[in-house]
Formats: structure tokens, sequence, C-alpha cells
């Protein structure tokens, strides 16, 4: 059975392998200073009784079943399913069990369900059979969408040297996936002073002449003399949707204003 068919796009990893992508915990960071990361499966699309139901007839394993029969099928064994569910069972869906869960929070041992406070829900828990499968697979740690921005070089055009900036000259950055953009606070360009933090200066997206994926060139602002680090902070990603995530990254070099 091959995934890919049910996707309009192309996938950027292999068909039948899981992707994820590593993201930075801020949890960790805020406690003792260390980053460390957290994984997302990319979803490559969201499917429907009537997509699986067509995977099914694809495969030839219910002969004599047109999809209509199976989704109908389907559907009563999901009625069914839930009502007992509803009615304080526990039920074995074959992957996993399911069972009804209470959400909210009571004041007292007298406390009446509240609606307005709590909810009913129906929680899953996998079961012995999908845990084996699992065990086997091996993620495929990818970006996917959300694309990790490179600084290839950066050149001060008014001196022709990489590791100056002239303040009021231009500045000519190449690279990866570097276009700046997104609407979290912490995106734009920075020009880091490596020894004062408040003489460091940050420009927004809007105040970049050429923004794209590739090149970036801009005004270098007014800075005070010292040594200073370029980075991007971007919610760059290669679909229309940005990444929710900012991501960044600190160009190697040191640049001295004199």
């Amino acid at each position: 059975m091959n995934i890919n068919t049910l996707s309009k796009t192309t996938a950027d990893y292999e068909s039948s392998k899981l992707a994820v992508a590593l993201y930075p915990t801020s949890m960790r960071k805020e406690k003792d200073g260390k980053t460390t990361y957290h994984a997302r499966p990319i979803f490559r699309n969201k499917l429907t009784m009537e997509n699986i139901a067509n995977d099914i007839i694809a495969t030839g394993a219910l002969e004599g079943y047109t999809p209509e029969q199976i989704i109908s099928i389907w559907r009563v064994a999901n009625n069914a399913m839930i009502d007992r569910i509803l009615n304080g069972s526990i039920v074995d869906g074959g992957i996993g069990t399911f069972y009804a869960r209470v959400t909210g929070s009571f004041d007292s041992e007298q406390s009446s369900f509240d609606s307005k406070k709590n909810a009913i829900d129906i929680a899953f828990r996998s079961g012995k059979t999908v845990k084996e499968l699992s065990s086997q697979i091996q993620p495929v740690i990818a970006q996917g969408n959300s694309v990790k921005p490179e600084i290839i070089s950066v050149t001060d055009i008014e001196s022709g040297k990489s590791e100056t900036l002239t303040p009021g000259g231009f500045l000519d950055i190449t690279g990866k996936s570097i276009l700046v953009t997104g609407n979290n606070a912490d995106v734009g360009l920075y020009f880091e002073n490596t020894e004062d933090e408040a003489k460091s200066v940050k420009i927004a997206a809007t105040k970049i002449g050429v923004n794209t994926s590739t090149r970036i060139a801009c005004v270098v602002p007014q800075l005070a003399s010292g040594n200073y680090k370029i980075k991007i902070v971007t919610q760059f990603a290669k679909s229309t949707v940005p990444c929710k995530e900012s991501k960044s990254q600190t160009f190697g070099n040191t640049f001295t204003v004199a």
C-alpha cells in the first residue's frame, strides 16, 4: 500500500517512513539554560474514511466490496463502539483500547457535573500490537517544512571584507532558507555585540532591502564600536504556511566595527 498516492504534493521523505522534525524545548532552556529538543511528526496530509476505504480496495484485501460498503460497515461499527464507550465500557478496537475520560476539576466530593467546567471525551491507548510495530520503525529525522536557515557568506560591501562592518554601508548575505519572515516577535536580522548585549541591534524584515531565501542585502545600522555576530531568526518554510517556531542561525565569523 503506497500512501503517497493519496497526497497531491510530493513528500520530501520516503514512502512508509515516519518523518519527524526537532524543536527546542523552551521549558528546559528557561530552567537551566540548556537546550534540548523534542520531536513532532511531519504530517503529510489528513485522510478521511473514504481515503482509507480506497486504499483497502487498491490492495485487494476485501475483494467484492465497494468503498461505499466498507464505509457503511465502518460507520456502523464506530457508532456501536461510541455507544458502548459512553456507557462505561472499555472497548478494544484492535489497534488499542478506547475509554471515556472526564476532564475539568470539581470543587468537592459532592460536586455535580458542570458542562461549563467539565467535559466527557473519548481517550485512546495503543495496544501491544501497535507498540511492537512502532518499536520496529526508525524515524527519519528531517526538517520537512521546518527548514533551518544556513548562512554561507557575509560581505561588507564598503570594505569588501568578511571581518568588518561599516555602519551606513551595505551588507550582502548569501545562504539557504534565509528569508526573514514571520510574525513572531523574535524574527529579524541581528547584529549581536559579543561584549555588551545592550549594543546589539535588530533589523525587522521590513527594513531589509533584498530579502529572499538565498540572499539578503541591507544597510548596516549605526553600530557602536566592538565585535559583532550576525544572526538570522525566521519562520520561513518550504510551504506557504510559516513554521510555528522560529528558526535561527548565527554566522561563525566575528565582525569588527572600528
